[in-house]
C-alpha cells in the first residue's frame, strides 16, 4: 500500500474543510472497519485520510423537533445499548446484533455502514422502511434528502469527495413505528 497523510478533524466543519482542502484524493476515516479494507485491496489509495473520530458533534443520538437524530459517528453497540432506540425501533437493534463480530459493532459506526452502500449492509433496509432522511455537510452548506437518495448504485452514494454524512433522521412521525428486522443467510 502507498503511503498517504493522516490528518484529524476537530468537529464536522474542520472535516469539511480538510475535504474540500484535499479534494478529490481524500478519504474519511471513523472506524476504520470498512475503509482499512478497501486500502489494503485497492490500487487507488488517496494521498490523504481524514480521521473524524473525534468529532464529538457527529455523535449525537437525540429526539429532536425533526425526529430521532443520530450521528454519523454513532456506534452499532451504542445503537444496540441506547433506551431510546430499544423502545422506539428494536428493527434497528436487531439489524445492528447481526453486523460483524462484538470488535466490528464496537468500532464500527452507522455512518460508516451507510455511506460504504454495500448491497449486504444490515441496517439501511431498516431505515429505509422509516422513512429515514440524510444530512450532508460539504463547502456550500448542509442538505437533506431521504436515504433511498443516498444510495445510487452497489459502493456508491451521491457523496461528493468534499462531503461529509453528518447524520440519519428518522422523522417525527414514524417514531415508534412497528419494524421488524429478519436477516436471510446462508450463514450465521
Amino acid at each position: 500500500m502507498r503511503a498517504f497523510e493522516f490528518v484529524a478533524a476537530r468537529d464536522s466543519q474542520h472535516a469539511v474543510a480538510l475535504l474540500a482542502q484535499h479534494a478529490p484524493s481524500v478519504r474519511v476515516i471513523a472506524g476504520g472497519t470498512d475503509l482499512l479494507a478497501d486500502l489494503k485491496f485497492s490500487s487507488h489509495v488517496p494521498g490523504v485520510v481524514v480521521d473524524i473520530s473525534r468529532a464529538d458533534d457527529l455523535r449525537v443520538l437525540a429526539i429532536t423537533e425533526e425526529g430521532l437524530s443520530i450521528g454519523t459517528l454513532v456506534t452499532h453497540t451504542e445503537i444496540m445499548a441506547s433506551p431510546i432506540i430499544r423502545e422506539m425501533f428494536p428493527a434497528l437493534v436487531d439489524a445492528a446484533h447481526t453486523i460483524g463480530a462484538v470488535q466490528t459493532r464496537n468500532l464500527g459506526t452507522l455512518g460508516g455502514n451507510l455511506v460504504t452502500a454495500v448491497p449486504s449492509m444490515d441496517s439501511g433496509p431498516t431505515l429505509v422502511a422509516l422513512d429515514a432522511r440524510v444530512t450532508v455537510a460539504g463547502p456550500a452548506g448542509r442538505r437533506q434528502m431521504p436515504l433511498t437518495e443516498f444510495f445510487v448504485a452497489p459502493r456508491k452514494t451521491i457523496l461528493k469527495p468534499d462531503e461529509l454524512l453528518v447524520d440519519i433522521i428518522i422523522p417525527k412521525e414514524n417514531l415508534g413505528k412497528p419494524t421488524h428486522f429478519l436477516k436471510f443467510g446462508l450463514r450465521k
